[in-house]
C-alpha cells in the first residue's frame, strides 16, 4: 500500500504543476494529454503483444499523437479518417501477418482511448480560461471514485463485486467509491469557486450529475478494462506507476467519465450565472 501511495502522490503533484503552469499556457495540457494519451495506447497494444506488428504500431503512434492536438482545430476529423482508412486497408497489403482479430483489437481499444482524450483536450483548451478547473473536473469523479472504493473495499469489503473478472472489488468498495466521487466533485466545485479563481459561479447541480454519473460509470469502466487483462491474461497494462500498474490502468475508468463532462460542458454548463 505504501509504494501505491507514494506513486499516486507523485503523480497528483505533477497534475497540479500541469494545472499551474496550463493556466498560462493551454497548450501545456494538449501536449500533456497527447502524451498520456500515447503511452496508454501503447500498453493496451502490449496487452496482446501487437507492438511487435510495426505496421500496427506506427500508425497508432502516429494516431495517438495527433489526434488530441488536432483536436481544438477545425481538422479533428482527418486523423479519424486516415487512421480507420490505414489500419484496416493492412489485411489487404500485409495479408496473412495480421488478422481481422489483431485490427479490430487494436482499432476499437485505440479508437476509446483516443476519442475520449481528445474530448478531454477540446473541452480544457477551449474552456474560456477555466483550464484547471474543467481538468479537475474530467478527473476527480473517477480518481476520487477509485481512491475510496479502493480503501472502502480494502477495510470493510464482504460481497464480491465481480468474481471473475476482478475478484479484489467489493460490493462495499463501489458504494464507497460512488459516494467518493459525489463528494470530490462537489468540493472541487467549492475549492475552485472560493479558493482558486474566486470570481467565478459553479453549476453544482451539474456537479452532481456528474459525480452520480462517475459513480456508477467509473466501476464499469474498471470493469472492461479488467476484462479485457484477463482475455490477455495480464495483471497490469504496464509499470510506469509502481502499486497501480500502468497509466491505463490509472486512467481506465477516466475514459469512460470524460465524454459524460464534455458533454455536459457543452450543453448544459459547468459554470453559473
Amino acid at each position: 500500500m505504501k509504494t501505491r501511495i507514494i506513486s499516486g502522490a507523485i503523480g497528483v503533484v505533477l497534475c497540479i504543476l500541469i494545472f499551474i503552469f496550463g493556466e498560462m499556457f493551454p497548450w501545456i495540457y494538449a501536449v500533456a494529454l497527447a502524451i498520456v494519451n500515447t503511452v496508454m495506447c501503447a500498453e493496451y497494444l502490449t496487452a496482446k503483444k501487437l507492438q511487435k506488428q510495426l505496421p500496427i504500431l506506427i500508425l497508432t503512434f502516429l494516431f495517438s499523437v495527433s489526434m488530441p492536438l488536432a483536436a481544438c482545430t477545425s481538422l479533428w476529423y482527418l486523423p479519424i479518417f486516415i487512421y480507420s482508412f490505414l489500419m484496416f486497408t493492412l489485411l489487404v497489403f500485409i495479408r496473412g501477418k495480421v488478422s481481422v482479430g489483431d485490427i479490430t483489437f487494436a482499432y476499437s481499444g485505440t479508437m476509446l482511448i483516443t476519442l475520449s482524450m481528445s474530448c478531454f483536450t477540446f473541452m480544457v483548451c477551449k474552456s474560456g480560461g477555466w483550464h484547471a478547473f474543467y481538468a479537475a473536473l474530467g478527473l476527480v469523479g473517477s480518481w476520487c471514485a477509485d481512491t475510496c472504493a479502493y480503501f472502502t473495499g480494502r477495510f470493510l469489503g464482504k460481497h464480491k463485486l465481480s468474481p471473475v473478472i476482478s475478484p479484489k472489488k467489493t460490493v462495499e468498495g463501489a458504494i464507497g467509491g460512488g459516494l467518493g466521487a459525489i463528494a470530490g466533485c462537489m468540493l472541487a466545485g467549492l475549492i475552485f469557486q472560493f479558493i482558486v479563481y474566486r470570481n467565478m459561479h459553479v453549476n453544482y447541480l451539474a456537479l452532481l450529475c456528474i459525480g452520480v454519473f462517475c459513480a456508477f460509470v467509473s466501476v464499469c469502466g474498471d470493469l472492461v478494462f479488467s476484462a479485457i487483462k484477463r482475455e490477455c491474461s495480464i495483471k497490469d497494462y504496464g509499470s510506469i506507476m509502481p502499486g497501480h500498474g500502468g497509466l491505463l490502468d490509472r486512467f481506465d475508468s477516466v475514459l469512460f467519465c470524460v465524454p459524460f463532462v464534455f458533454m455536459l460542458s457543452q450543453t448544459w454548463g459547468l459554470l453559473g450565472v
